[in-house]
């Protein structure tokens, strides 16, 4: 499923983007899509291990427990996003 979104972004990033896209042989819309999925993994990982740096000297169970709770979530949603990419 998709969803139209309508923004304004600076031309040189816009020429950037249309550059890389063509060079990768994608549109820029895929490319655009890989940024988004890229940066939004990055953040997982940075909030997990912020996670696990939080829970050393807490709960060992509790930890275990979000950290589970998190690789099921990356999962389905790995296998769940529309571009498929991997």
């Amino acid at each position: 499923m998709t969803k139209p979104v309508n923004m304004r972004l600076p031309d040189d990033l816009v020429d950037a983007a249309k550059q890389i896209a063509q060079r990768e042989g994608i549109t820029v819309t895929a490319f655009v899509t890989r940024a988004i999925e890229a940066e939004l993994l990055r953040q997982e990982f940075t909030d997990h291990a912020a996670m696990v740096t939080a829970a050393e000297s807490n709960d060992a169970g509790r930890l275990a427990e979000k950290s589970v709770a998190i690789r099921k979530g990356l999962a389905h949603w790995k296998r769940t996003r529309s571009s498929g990419a991997a």
